[in-house]
C-alpha cells in the first residue's frame, strides 16, 4: 500500500518535510494506527495538537486508510 502524507504549519517544521510518500505492508489500518506510527517516527508530534484529513475530508481516528489515499496532518485552526 502506498499513501501520500502532507504536513502543514508547525507539523512541517517538526518533520522537516512538506510531504512524503510511505509504502506500508499493512493493507487495512486506521488513522489512529498511522498517527501512532508517525508519533514514533517524529516524537515531537506526541506533544502537539493536530487534526488528520484523508482525501481533503476531516476524519475520525477510527477511519480506514486505503491505497493511494492522501493524508494531511493539520495544525489547529484559528478563527477570524
Amino acid at each position: 500500500m502506498i499513501i501520500n502524507i502532507k504536513y502543514f504549519g508547525l507539523l512541517a517544521d517538526i518533520t522537516k518535510k512538506k510531504e512524503e510518500q510511505m509504502v506500508l505492508d499493512e493493507s487495512n489500518f486506521s488513522v489512529a494506527f498511522l498517527k501512532s506510527k508517525m508519533e514514533s517516527a517524529y516524537q515531537e508530534l506526541q506533544n502537539t495538537n493536530y487534526s488528520v484529513a484523508v482525501n481533503q475530508a476531516m476524519v475520525g481516528m477510527d477511519s480506514k486508510i486505503k491505497d493511494q489515499d492522501v493524508i494531511a496532518f493539520l495544525p489547529p485552526f484559528a478563527g477570524g
